[in-house]
């Protein structure tokens, strides 16, 4: 259907900058904003063939951007389905199913970290030309990891790929590997800068890259305009990263004063992505996860949150990241869950806490002062919600309040119903109890 002119009056405005919500008027005019507040009404006027949308009693927001995203897994139970029960064909399949359903849940852009078989870029380019329908797309390509791995432990290879993640060794197969995402269109370098050993688990993750290594990821990256992302778990990581001209800090919760300097000296900007650790503490008895594993998670958001909200006050860009994939984070469910964590362990307002799904979004999806806010000339990425966010955010979870998402300029159907998806043989290991819905929580706390 061809673009045309839309008109979304009498809302409450949250523009995604933090300022307070005023009364007005939005105009899109093809797939831009063209105006807003009075002269939106005024331009509207006098535009023929504008259609109007009554938001009185509503809030006109920009779309969510979730900064951390694994769009390929399928809310994966663990790396036993990822590395073991996947297949590409249906892998590629069933995640077009799950980007319209992060798209229908107010999610219009989301940065896809890292992706199963390398297809996060096919999935961005099929949203981008209209094979499919979904959010904007910044694609990662496999995770660099060196055979130390990531979190898989022994499970990871010493070379070659498993999953989502490449191995490498030594520069040249850094230089080969970084230079071949690229080439084939990944808008960011994933990099697994620390990992664990299975053996040595007390130690938390070891930092698993050189300094030169992850300097050479940057050079090549860079040169070729391409942005490195770091997946941090420890200080001493978010320094070296930071000094290697990583643009983006993974995790990172467990900062101290050196690495937050280095955030700040560097500029790089910081992606919490907590609502796993959220969701499994508050939530995981609904799925009979492990006590010791709730009590594990519970401290590492406790124990963290100071150091973040250190990090907003000294001017580090926070980004809203939601870790959907695994079956604790299934899609569709929880991409609003991280703005109530900023705002019940950090301290932010509800208003900070948007803006950090939007406006500050926009730096993960490499597209800074062009999404994320509702002003002249960015593009139309747009929600309508009912009832007032700015008071609380946890209504950006609830779909029933969602009254219209437009993408692009274009309004989605909220109504369409896709089949009933049943249990794909093979596809699927449990070890931690069915996925993490929202209504499987509802009714666990029913049940009560």
């Amino acid at each position: 259907m061809a673009h045309q002119s839309w008109l979304l009056e009498h809302g409450s405005i949250i523009d995604g900058t933090g300022k307070a919500p005023f009364q007005g008027s939005v105009l899109v005019e093809g797939n831009m904003i063209t105006a807003v507040g009075a002269e939106a009404d005024q331009k509207a006027a006098a535009l023929p063939g504008t259609q109007r949308l009554d938001a009185t009693g509503m809030t006109v927001m920009p779309g969510l951007i979730d900064a951390h995203v694994h769009s390929t897994f399928d809310d994966a139970a663990g790396h036993d389905e990822l590395f073991y029960h996947r297949r590409p064909g249906m892998a590629a399949i069933t995640t077009v199913r799950n980007a319209r359903k992060i798209l229908t849940a107010g999610v219009t852009g989301y940065f896809d970290v890292d992706s199963i078989f390398d297809l996060g870029i096919d999935i961005k380019e099929a949203i981008q030309h209209g094979v499919v329908e979904g959010p904007r797309i910044a694609a990662g390509s496999y995770a660099l990891m060196t055979s130390v791995g990531g979190a898989a432990g022994r499970l990871m290879p010493d070379h070659g790929t498993m999953a989502y993640a490449r191995l490498v060794s030594g520069k040249d197969e850094i230089i080969a590997e970084v230079r071949r995402q690229i080439k084939q269109g990944a808008d960011w370098i994933k990099v697994h800068v620390t990992g664990s050993l299975g053996h040595r688990r007390s130690e938390g993750e070891l930092v698993t890259f050189t300094m030169e290594e992850m300097r050479t990821i940057t050079a090549i990256a860079h040169d070729l305009g391409v942005p490195v992302a770091g997946h941090c778990r420890s200080a001493k990581s978010i320094v070296m990263a930071c000094e290697a001209g990583f643009d983006q800090i993974i995790h990172g919760t467990s900062m101290d004063d050196a690495a937050l300097d280095a955030l700040v000296k560097y500029q790089a900007h910081l992606v919490p992505a907590l609502t796993f650790q959220a969701n499994l503490s508050d939530f995981g008895d609904a799925i009979h996860a492990s006590p010791a594993l709730q009590d594990l998670f519970r401290k590492e958001i406790e124990t963290s949150s100071a150091m973040f909200r250190k990090a907003f006050d000294a001017g580090v860009p926070l980004l809203c990241g939601s870790e959907s994939g695994f079956s604790v984070t299934p899609y569709g469910d929880w991409h609003y869950r991280e703005m109530e964590v900023f705002v019940q362990h950090f301290g932010l307002t509800p208003l900070q806490a948007i803006q950090c799904a939007t406006e500050n979004g926009a730096l993960c999806l490499r597209l800074k002062d062009k999404v994320g806010t509702i002003q002249k000339n960015r593009l139309a990425d747009l929600l309508v919600v009912k009832g007032d966010p700015s008071k609380d955010v946890t209504l950006l979870g609830q779909r029933e309040q969602l009254h219209a998402v437009m993408a692009n300029g274009r309004f989605i159907d909220l109504q369409r119903q896709d089949p009933v998806r049943s249990n794909i043989p093979e596809w699927r290991c449990h070890d931690f109890g069915e996925i993490l819905t929202k209504d499987i929580v509802a009714k666990a706390r029913a049940a009560k």
